[in-house]
């Protein structure tokens, strides 16, 4: 029987612009590129005789770049299920299907801004700065989300914030909970990870003190409750997401 010679493994995510530049991810025994919707990974057979869970492996490694972005953009995605294809030296494919359906929802795209000095130099960039943030903040999402339970809850809570906008401040104040229970109460996350009082009673006040819909004691406000804002959403949103990235970097520096 002719010898398999290559294992490829492809994963589709909607939208497929989720990611503004590819992504290429090569190691001993495997490489993966990320770009226009498709995850697409080549594996060398006796690698994955080796390692039989490269394939959740190589799965939690993408969902973890989606959900870096996720974090930074609010934006939802889907990703499928791997479909593998096993290549031979006489040049045919076994093709294995695993099909799941996929759910797409709008939303706006960054509108972004490069300012120039009267030399004409570019002296500001919003969507490189942006870039370059998003590759170190999906660089350090694939590193530890999978060794570190905090950085894993705290992700998850924001997936489901953006999956459930009718709870989407209880599931934000989940990851301010997170960081609590981390470093033993709030006292010590605020110290390890730099933040104010004003900073980290952001959350705290919109999920649990103003009358907002999406909050967490909406008994406490009977016929008071009205839908959060959203420029309110907006500030809970980036308030989480800060946290997200300060406990990246306490991680970063341990």
């Amino acid at each position: 029987m002719p010898e398999v010679v290559e294992i490829q493994l492809e994963w589709k995510y909607k939208p497929e612009s989720y990611f503004e530049e590819p992504i290429h991810i090569k190691d001993e025994g495997f490489e993966v590129s990320i770009s226009n919707g498709i995850a697409f990974a080549k594996i060398d057979p006796s690698f994955q005789s080796k390692n039989p869970e490269i394939k959740e492996y190589l799965t939690r490694c993408i969902e973890s770049r989606l959900q870096a972005v996720q974090i930074m953009s609010h934006r939802d995605f889907t990703l499928s299920k791997p479909s593998r294809s096993d290549l031979r030296d006489d040049g045919t494919k076994n093709i294995f299907l695993e099909v799941e359906p996929i759910v797409m929802k709008v939303s706006l795209r960054t509108v972004d801004l490069m300012v120039r000095d009267k030399d004409g130099n570019i002296a500001s960039d919003t969507k490189q700065e942006r870039l370059d943030k998003q590759k170190w903040f999906s660089g350090a999402v694939a590193k530890y989300r999978g060794v570190d339970g905090t950085l894993d809850r705290m992700l998850k809570s924001y997936q489901v914030a953006v999956k459930d906008p009718n709870n989407e401040l209880v599931h934000l104040y989940e990851i301010r909970d997170a960081l609590s229970s981390r470093f033993g109460n709030k006292k010590n996350a605020m110290k390890h990870l730099s933040i104010s009082n004003k900073e980290w009673d952001i959350i705290g006040n919109l999920a649990n003190l103003q009358p907002l819909e999406e909050g967490r004691h909406r008994g406490k406000a009977a016929g008071r409750l009205r839908p959060a804002e959203n420029h309110e959403l907006e500030k809970a949103r980036k308030s989480v997401s800060n946290m997200v990235e300060k406990y990246l970097f306490f991680l970063e520096a341990k």
